[in-house]
């Protein structure tokens, strides 16, 4: 390898390292790429003990040439998603952190959680770790800043105002009881709140309330003192930094043993906000380079990235990550090392949090422990993996789905989630429906031979036995599988535990409580759930706004639009005659006779 190194060109780019099969495990990227993994192969020149587990599975060296350092960023970025190499940074897409969207191109903007920033236009708040915590916070400002929180396709359609104007907390823009300027001005006092600019809000506020006063309109006045008074009980229980007003985040990196912990905390407008932690199962053989590749990675979708960042160290190319966030950004960012005063007191504040976290996670079973585990206590063939659950959504038969979820080493693998809607079964016949969405993944195993070492279905012994059917009707011997039973309380107040039902054991498997088996059993079960549970409700509401124009032929969504648009409600299409009909663009007089028949029979 060193002789083929040495024809490496002393230019920038990327450098993978590969094993005997072929697959990557390391990507790097370098000013001189000869250099550079000349480097690891030095005796003097890396002395690192992460180094030797590396380089004794590395069989094969390729390298990719880009013009700047820059561009090597972003293209290890890219390689790294593609292959997903051990000992990399993967921040993998788990949708944890959620955003408020408000999107001031609306005549009424509806602030609005999601999940991932777009560059759209829109204003974005966040990130925030906690989605629950988020929407309540949500719910208190619409007390203070009331603005609407209907979905578009009701805020269009409705007719009479919610029960949230009734509670004063949305000013009925949907019947026009506020105009489209007093509803902005309610909406830019809520977007200072979301800045943390306060003061000059209540500065704001109060001139207002003053010309309302002047102009004896005493309820707006009332108004406003009631937003000055809930902004100025925040104030009382926020503490001022002394670093001012700026956006910033501190980032700390520990790692011992056999992980790895990157701690951020998020100061915005000078306040500190909820801190995010990630971490990994393994080391990384360059901290410089970990550091580079995780805020690549880290603020690739975020748009907010902030002012300044501290680090503990300066990541490796560092000019070419700032020159990167700052493009992104669309202004200058900082990276900065703290050496004294508060700035180093928050650093230190980062990496005390990333300690505790690393102690924590330390302390129990390696995922891969908890999996020979699970083996071991259940008699599996195989350390399971892959595992694969199945749970089924219905409300008396109706809208009847089933879903997928899937751990991969025992994490969730949402990219390989699926679901299903039933077909063939008919009523409330959960091991009926089992069968099916069952049958269905396996057939579709046998095609591309993906097979996970163990299947659980979510129940008891009858869904264990309808899973077990569908292995027997397909000649499958495979996978293992077994049923979990959720807890439940009897009648008589005793509590039955989470059991565990395993083929030809008539007694279930019993977990002490706590056990990381167990916990992860539960994890995937309620994956599973969340996943089916979730698309239930979707294909319900979708049914619940159905009209009959739906079920005629030849009525598509724009005719259907059309029509509505012309003559406002279904009442009126069913009295139009057959000229007022055709009068709708792309409505002949076929399909208008269709209509009427449809909508005038019994049940139309």
């Amino acid at each position: 390898m060193k002789e083929k190194i040495k024809t490496f060109p002393t230019l920038p780019g990327v450098y993978l390292m590969k094993d005997a099969d072929g697959k990557v495990l390391y990507v790097g990227k370098a000013g001189n790429i000869r250099s550079r993994v000349l480097n690891y192969f030095r005796r003097s020149g890396d002395n690192r003990p992460r180094i030797p587990s590396l380089m004794a599975r590395v069989a094969d060296l390729d390298y990719l040439v880009t013009d700047t350092e820059k561009e090597a960023l972003i293209l290890e970025n890219h390689l790294i998603k593609e292959y997903r190499p051990k000992y990399n940074v993967d921040l993998r897409d788990d949708k944890t952190y959620c955003h408020l969207r408000i999107d001031l191109s609306q005549e009424y903007p509806r602030p609005v959680f999601v999940r991932r920033p777009r560059d759209d236009g829109a204003l974005y708040f966040g990130p925030y770790t906690s989605s629950s915590s988020a929407r309540s916070t949500l719910r208190w400002l619409r007390k203070i800043f009331p603005f609407r929180s209907c979905s578009d396709n009701l805020f269009r359609h409705r007719s009479r105002p919610c029960l949230y104007h009734q509670v004063g907390s949305c000013p009925a823009p949907c019947l026009g009881r506020v105009s489209p300027e007093e509803y902005r001005k309610i909406l830019d006092d809520l977007i200072l709140f979301l800045r943390g600019r306060k003061r000059p809000l209540l500065t704001a506020l109060r001139r207002r309330m003053k010309d309302e006063s002047a102009k004896l309109e005493y309820e707006k006045a009332a108004l406003s003192l009631d937003r000055i008074r809930a902004i100025e009980e925040t104030l009382e229980h926020q503490k001022v930094s002394r670093l001012g007003e700026k956006d910033r985040d501190i980032i700390a990196y520990e790692t011992r043993e056999r992980m790895t912990v990157f701690q951020v905390l998020s100061m915005r407008a000078g306040r500190m906000g909820e801190g995010r932690t990630v971490s990994f199962n393994h080391l990384f053989p360059d901290d410089g380079e970990a550091l580079s590749s995780f805020l690549v990675q880290y603020y690739s979708d975020e748009f907010l990235i902030p002012g300044e960042i501290f680090l503990p160290f300066l990541p490796a190319h560092s000019g070419a990550v700032r020159e990167l966030l700052a493009e992104r950004k669309g202004k200058r960012v900082s990276l900065a090392v703290p050496v004294r005063g508060v700035k180093k007191q928050l650093l230190l504040l980062a990496r005390k949090n990333a300690r505790a976290v690393l102690r924590q996670k330390l302390s129990g079973p390696l995922p891969e422990e908890v999996l020979r585990q699970l083996r071991d206590r259940l008699k599996l063939r195989r350390v399971p993996r892959r595992i694969e659950c199945f749970d089924i959504s219905n409300l008396g038969g109706s809208s009847a789905v089933g879903s997928m979820a899937v751990f991969q080493g025992g994490k969730k693998s949402a990219r390989d989630y699926r679901r299903y809607r039933i077909k063939t079964v008919e009523g409330p016949d959960d091991y009926g429906m089992i069968f099916e969405v069952l049958s269905r993944r396996c057939r579709r195993a046998l095609e591309d031979g993906v097979f996970p070492e163990l299947i659980v279905v979510d129940g008891g012994k009858g869904q264990l036995n309808a899973a077990i059917r569908v292995l027997e009707d397909l000649g499958i011997d495979y996978p293992d599988i077994i049923a979990l039973a959720k807890e439940k309380r009897l009648q008589t107040g005793r509590v039955v535990r989470d059991r565990v039902f395993l083929p030809g054991r008539k007694n279930p498997v019993l977990f002490r409580r706590g056990s990381p088996v167990l916990h992860l059993l539960m994890r995937i079960r309620d994956e599973a759930h969340r996943f089916a549970v979730t698309y239930h409700k979707k294909l319900r509401r979708k049914e619940s706004f159905t009209s009959p124009l739906d079920r005629i032929p030849g009525i598509g969504p724009v005719l259907k639009s059309r029509l509505l648009a012309k003559f406002q409600n279904l009442e009126a299409i069913r009295d139009a005659s057959l000229e007022g009909l055709t009068e709708v663009k792309g409505l002949n007089r076929g399909l208008a006779k269709r209509i009427a028949s449809s909508l005038n029979s019994p049940g139309g």
